[in-house]
């Protein structure tokens, strides 16, 4: 999948580790014709109000990833490609932020690596990204030794990364990234449990998607919320943050937020498959 990303958010990901993603995306493929920034401002449709894009300028920076299950196809009338909605999910593993510039060419600025090691610099130069905060809000979630860690799945399904924001207390074998951050690589079957948190809530009549959690200064829960559904109008009168055409967040007060509800979401590539279920119960008998 193919996504035309702001120069802010471009910038959060090379100088922030900034690792979530959300908006319009295309199949790579189906616009491999739109090779300079002018036709990509054409094909991905941006010159939305508002738009931080020109269609003459010098670059657009695009982030190219595999299929993600947050992915949703939408009918939108007049769109030359097919179009999908991408729910604020994290930035999938072996992700790619190249750089169009105006003559054709193509930059690759930076590749993401998975939840463990984060972004790695390929042109730019300079210090790596730093590690934007783990969020069991977003992205998979796998229990492993009876504990609940963020992850991400690799190899095709096969291997889980565990993540750590700090150092294991008691487990051997992980190892920490250049950004600071724990890391192992398990096999599939040995995680008991791998799903993603989906939760839902409502804020001021607008379905939302919580991203983010922590207490503040005053330790008071607040939230991340990020923009559900079609009710644009609502999203602007309540003065949320437009990141870019049909993204809108903001930051509340947790207890602001009603109608909660808490899925775990499993798509069936994470499936550990049959052979890993006997193998499973052979040590349960």
């Amino acid at each position: 999948m193919q996504k035309a990303v702001t120069p802010a958010t471009s910038r959060a990901h090379v100088q922030q580790g900034h690792d979530r993603v959300a908006g319009y995306v295309v199949r790579a493929e189906d616009v491999s014709f739109a090779t300079t920034p002018s036709q990509l401002f054409e094909v991905h449709g941006l010159g939305y109000p508002g738009s931080p894009f020109r269609a003459d300028d010098e670059h657009i920076d695009l982030l190219r990833f595999e299929s993600s299950p947050q992915l949703q196809y939408r009918d939108v009338p007049g769109f030359i490609v097919p179009l999908w909605w991408l729910r604020h999910s994290r930035i999938p593993p072996g992700a790619e932020l190249v750089r169009v510039h105006a003559d054709g060419t193509t930059t690759l600025l930076a590749r993401y690596g998975d939840v463990g090691t984060g972004w790695s610099l390929t042109h730019l130069g300079g210090p790596r990204p730093a590690l934007a905060s783990l969020s069991r809000c977003v992205g998979p979630v796998a229990k492993w030794h009876g504990a609940y860690l963020e992850a991400d799945v690799v190899d095709n399904g096969h291997t889980v990364v565990l993540a750590l924001a700090n150092p294991p207390l008691s487990e051997t074998g992980f190892r920490q990234s250049a950004n600071g951050r724990w890391y192992r690589r398990v096999a599939r079957e040995d995680v008991t449990e791998l799903f993603e948190l989906d939760l839902t809530a409502t804020w001021n009549g607008l379905s939302v998607r919580v991203v983010d959690q922590w207490q503040d200064a005053q330790r008071y829960v607040v939230a991340r919320i990020s923009h559900l559904g079609d009710d644009l109008d609502r999203a602007e009168h309540l003065q949320l943050d437009r990141v870019e055409a049909g993204v809108y967040e903001a930051v509340v007060y947790a207890a602001e937020l009603t109608d909660i509800q808490t899925n775990q979401v499993v798509p069936h590539t994470w499936s550990p498959g049959p052979a890993a279920v006997q193998r499973r119960r052979a040590m349960a008998g």
